[in-house]
């Protein structure tokens, strides 16, 4: 769990300085007519949200993305969340499109990754995951927007076992859950 808290510290600090604004720019993108649209650029959404199902586990992460135009954009994404007790470090890729031309707008995603374990010693050796999700960004200034969603996720786990020196047993679980998530998107 120590390792936990010091990845997601790290992370945490390391975005912190990505999508930082000099005090000019601030108060720039507070005036009046802010919310025009950023054509392409860098972007950084923070998430924490609820993987929903049978068994709802908490999920946290963070995307660095680059958005090409006023509709597409694509990130790499890192975090951490929980299946059936064993702690993941979800490693993955996503695409978003942009509904409308604007800053403010709802959008569609999809992405795809590696579902890394954190303890990866002994039998929980992880696996592939994907989902897909749609939601709405509101940006409340020029580079500083609120985010939410609604998705599916689906990650296909594989877990090892010996059982007393005889024989290995492998179970592989396919997990379906709902995700809804909020955080905060800087550009």
């Amino acid at each position: 769990m120590r390792k936990l808290k010091i990845i997601v510290l790290s992370l945490i600090f390391a975005q912190t300085g990505f999508a930082q604004n000099s005090t000019s720019e601030l108060n720039e993108s507070l005036s009046v007519g802010s919310n025009s649209p950023v054509v392409s650029g860098f972007y950084n959404r923070i998430n924490v949200g609820v993987l929903g199902g049978s068994n709802a586990s908490p999920s946290f992460n963070i995307i660095n993305g680059y958005r090409f135009n006023e509709r597409w954009s694509a990130g790499l994404g890192l975090g951490t969340e929980t299946f059936f007790n064993s702690a993941y470090i979800p490693t993955f890729i996503e695409g978003n499109y942009n509904i409308l031309k604007k800053s403010t707008t709802p959008w569609l995603s999809v992405m795809a990754g590696y579902e890394m374990p954190i303890d990866n010693w002994g039998d929980v050796k992880g696996g592939f995951t994907c989902g897909g999700k749609v939601g709405f960004s509101y940006f409340v200034g020029k580079h500083v927007g609120i985010s939410t969603s609604l998705g599916y996720r689906f990650a296909y786990l594989r877990d090892e076992s010996n059982w007393w020196g005889w024989e290995d047993f492998v179970t592989i679980s396919e997990v379906n859950r709902f995700e809804f998530r909020v955080g905060m998107v800087f550009k």
